[in-house]
């Protein structure tokens, strides 16, 4: 559920930076442009997973749910993302509104998952090793 969850939070985090990219388009400069796709991508990631894993609960683990710490952890990782993402599209000459957006929601996405994962990692525990039937 873990592999699903974190594929959730990329997909959805790209997908809805490259829509604030077009639908916002030249409005904004580029670094506003990605501030603001980063943080709706790793908002909307969040939500969605959320609702997502919310209905599958029981399968693995219970982390149906992002506790409010991870959230509030979301908005400095999308404003890291944004930022860096605005950094690889300089190095790159890219300034396709919907490319600005969809970069910065995939690495604000990409760094909320790494931000999901260290919080549901348990330290001191062994990992479980697979039990041969």
């Amino acid at each position: 559920m873990t592999s699903a969850s974190l594929l959730i939070v990329l997909f959805v985090g790209t997908v809805v930076g490259a829509v604030t990219g077009l639908v916002v388009g030249g409005s904004f400069g580029a670094v506003y442009l990605a501030i603001l796709a980063g943080f709706l991508g790793a908002v909307a990631g969040v939500i969605i997973r959320n609702l997502i894993i919310a209905k599958g609960a029981g399968v693995g683990p219970d982390d149906s749910k992002t506790p409010a710490l991870v959230a509030i952890y979301a908005i400095i990782a999308s404003l890291a993302g944004s930022l860096a993402a605005k950094e690889v599209l300089d190095f790159s000459e890219l300034t396709a509104p919907v490319g600005v957006g969809a970069l910065a929601g995939l690495f604000s996405a990409v760094l909320l998952a790494m931000l999901m994962i260290t919080y549901h990692t348990n330290p001191g525990q062994p990992p479980k090793l697979r039990q041969k039937h």
